[in-house]
This record gives structure tokens, sequence and C-alpha cells, in this order.
């Protein structure tokens, strides 16, 4: 398990320009990191892996320090047993695949190190472009080997920096899978930053949203994003509903499909999906229309009832957290909330569209 405690200020012409403060835990899983642009996760990341150094704090993994500034501790990079796989790869350009991965194995002979290396591409699928060179590869293959090669050291802690962010979206949904799955075999903990909220509900054991250097928000992903507790949290997250569920049934001549969140069923546009495929539904808080009673002729395929759990105002913004069986965030005018004298308690009805309703895995 990973314990931090980081404050960094980075300041220009003596000003602060940024400052991180922010203190968590990382146990075994996959630990999200998800925040706006400028938020710190990447910082937070280099200073696990001792690449940027913090002004104070303490870095501990298992019984190991790495940083603890009341000591003035600071283990070099090259002694943390940290596996860290960049946005860009990295990868040596005059290095074939299977050299690559050698590299970073710590072996008494060459032939050790290359049978690791093997082993290794073998298992994230990729050992027949082994005697290959990175231009010779697809992204997603690189992305394989620099998973490979993060690996190849026997880390305590994998570090992953929006490793799939260049990848078109159906590569990027397999080797989601894929992360997933080396993490259960590993059984390290994953640090996993990312600015997709698809993929931190299906990667995520565990989330840390950042908002402007500080954590915000923890928790499970689905929960963190559908239920923010704060304006800081709900601006960290946007205005997006993340739900997870799984393809019940279809009327492809009408153009829909049915989803099943385990607690109610959602209408969505058609989707040529096997039934009980899992999928990742994204609704945006500022489409669902709240009423007080039922309207019977609407072109909303989705009347859900609701009980409003909580109300967060902020000028004349309001979200709204409302319970219909999952979570679902709403956001309203401040006139709207008045008008309708909505209050925590408050039986509403959630409309709507099949066509607000988008597919993000």
């Amino acid at each position: 398990m990973l314990n931090a405690k980081l404050k960094k200020e980075f300041r220009t012409n003596g000003r602060v320009t940024f400052a991180l403060d922010a203190s968590f835990m990382a146990r075994q899983g996959i630990t999200v990191l998800f925040g706006p642009s400028g938020s710190g996760k990447t910082t937070i990341l280099r200073s696990i892996a001792g690449i940027v150094v913090p002004d104070e704090g303490r870095i501990e993994l298992g019984e190991q320090v790495y940083f603890d500034s009341e000591t003035g501790t600071n283990v070099p990079i090259q002694r943390r047993s940290i596996g860290f796989v960049f946005q860009d790869y990295l990868l040596f350009p005059h290095l074939t695949a299977v050299q690559n991965v050698a590299y970073a194995i710590r072996s008494a002979t060459p032939k050790g190190r290359r049978d690791r290396a093997i082993e290794l591409l073998d298992q994230l699928g990729i050992a027949y472009a082994s005697d290959r060179r990175p231009y010779q590869l697809s992204g997603g293959e690189q992305q394989r080997v620099a998973l490979a090669r993060a690996l190849g050291s026997g880390p305590a802690m994998l570090l992953l920096d929006e490793p799939l962010s260049a990848l078109d979206a159906a590569t990027r949904l397999r080797l989601l899978g894929e992360i997933v799955d080396l993490q259960r075999k590993s059984k390290i903990p994953f640090l996993y930053v990312t600015h997709s909220p698809a993929d931190a509900v299906r990667l995520g054991d565990f989330a840390l949203i950042l908002n402007a250097g500080r954590i915000v928000q923890e928790g499970k992903p689905a929960e963190v994003f559908n239920a923010p507790r704060d304006s800081a949290a709900s601006r960290a997250v946007g205005g997006e509903n993340v739900l997870a569920g799984t393809v019940h049934d279809h009327n492809e001549p009408e153009g829909i499909s049915v989803i099943d969140l385990a607690g109610c069923q959602l209408v969505i546009p058609y989707v040529a999906l096997p039934k009980t495929t899992s999928v990742i539904i994204g609704i945006r808080s500022d489409d669902i229309i709240v009423s007080r009673e039922r309207i019977g002729q609407t072109s909303a395929r989705n009347h859900l009832p609701a009980t409003i759990k909580q109300v967060v105002r902020e000028g004349q913004e309001v979200d709204l957290l409302t319970a219909c069986g999952v979570d679902l965030k709403v956001r309203i005018t401040a006139q709207a909330l008045d008008a309708l004298d909505l209050r925590p308690g408050t039986k509403v009805y959630l409309l709507i569209k099949a066509s607000s309703c988008h597919l993000l895995s």
C-alpha cells in the first residue's frame, strides 16, 4: 500500500503559479487519479517516481520510505521499486521490442534478461513482435511493450500517466481490459491517471478526484462521478453522469435499446451489441428535465421517479443529486429550484430523451 502526503509549489518570477497539497492512500487494485488539466495528477505521479522532489511531505510504499522532508530522505529514482508508463511510451527507437523490455530487467545474464522479456511480451500477447523496432509497431503494440518494460524490473507499484490517450477507441477499450487483467495477475497496486470518465469507471477500484492541486473527493469511481459532495468536486468531474450497466433488450425497428443499470432501466439509441454486454453510458446533467408531476405525452423516452438527496447551489446554477435506483446529477437554474420548491426529500420525475444517453464504451 502507498501512503503519500505531498506539498509542492511551482513559481514563475517569484509568484506561485500552482500549489499541490494532497494526502492519500493507494491500496491493492487500480486507483484512478482524475481531474481537469493542471489539477496536479502528473505531478503526483512524478513525485512518487522521484522525478519531482516535493517541498514537504512523506512517500512510503509498504515499509519502504522513499521521501521524508523531516528526515531528509529522498531515495533516487533508480532505487525506487516503481514502474512508470508514460503517455508517449518513451521506447528506445534503436532497440527491438524485446531489447526495450530487457533493458529494465535486473538479471545476471543477457539470456536471463531476454527470456524474461519474451515471457512478459507473451503475457501481453505481443511475443510475435519481439524483434520489431518501435516504428514497426502500431500504437497498441507500442503500449504493450511499454507496459512489459515497466513490469520488467519487478516493481512494487505501477504508475500509468494517461497511457491510452493517443489510441483509437477500439484499441483503447481492448487495452483497458488487458490492464485490469495485468493488475490482477501482478497483484501490485496501479495508480492510473486519466481524463476519461468512462475509463475511470471501467478501470478503477478506487478514485481520487483532484481540482486545483487538492483531492476534493475519493471513493468508488461510479459513486464519486455521480454523487459529487460539493461544488469543487462537481467542477472536477464535470456535468457528466457516468453509469455502468448491461444491454438488456433491443427494439431495432424503433431504433432503441434498453440498458439495465441494476437500479433502473434506461432507453438509449439502438446499439448493435449482444444482450448482457457491459457498457458505460454518459448523460449530461443539464440534459435532464425535472418535473414535480408525471407528464403523459412527451418526446422523452425515460420518465424516472426519483427523490432529491442533495442540493448544491452556486450562484445561479444548482446541482441536484437524485436517487432513481441509481444516483443522477441534474443541473438546473436557481430560478427553477425556487419555482419548483425543490429540496432534499422532494419526490420528482426525471425526463431524459433517449438521444441524450450516450454510449461511452
